[in-house]
């Protein structure tokens, strides 16, 4: 396989990014952190202050992951329209695991930026699965302020399907992989990482 550098789509704010995007998981989370943001002046809110109510319709689609510098980024929680969509439970799972080696230093640099920098990110990708069908699919990722042994940081994914909440169960549709299409990065008060660039696949 055949990679090629890309560089963010645009840089922007939480408040900037929610007109573009584009589902309803997405959408809901991002009003809620921005609110959590006000609670908190600006600090990461933590995920004991989450606010399930608020965030009820994205609750299905969420991903938590548990990140460690030069290490490993773990599926803590994983909702279930999530979990129906992609075809198995991912918790307890390696997220690089189901990256292509050649693109998963790459894939590391954008969640381990999420921590270090205290940034996120929305990702607009194209998943493939076994029964030869593709997905569009956008992720909002958004830090959380907690540390806890051995974990250098947490990510709130939301992952929503475009084509909205339809049933995947269906044999043969396990996810295989994915392509990333577009990042944009989100400027949450304390900067980006302005060297970073992504690896897609160029063809």
């Amino acid at each position: 396989m055949v990679w090629r550098e890309q560089t963010p789509a645009s840089i922007g704010t939480l408040e900037s990014i929610g007109p573009e995007l584009r589902t309803t998981a997405t959408r809901v989370y991002a009003d809620a952190y921005l609110g959590l943001l006000a609670e908190t002046g600006g600090a990461l809110p933590s995920k004991t202050r989450l606010d399930f109510g608020r965030m009820a319709r994205a609750m299905p689609h969420f991903a938590l992951v548990a990140v460690t510098i030069s290490g490993s980024c773990v599926y803590r929680l994983v909702g279930e329209a999530l979990k129906e969509r992609i075809g198995f439970n991912p918790v307890g799972q390696d997220y690089y695991d189901f990256v292509p080696e050649g693109r998963r230093a790459a894939a590391a640099r954008a969640m381990e930026m999420v921590v270090r920098v205290k940034c996120g990110f929305r990702a607009l990708v194209r998943q493939s699965y076994e029964d030869g069908t593709t997905r569009m699919i956008e992720s909002l990722g958004l830090p959380l302020a907690d540390r806890e042994p051995g974990v250098d940081g947490l990510i709130l994914f939301a992952d929503q399907a475009l084509d909205g909440d339809v049933s995947y169960q269906r044999p043969g549709k396990r996810w295989l992989g994915a392509n990333l299409l577009r990042r944009d990065l989100i400027d949450l008060g304390f900067g980006v990482d302005p060297d970073f660039v992504d690896l897609v696949r160029a063809d």
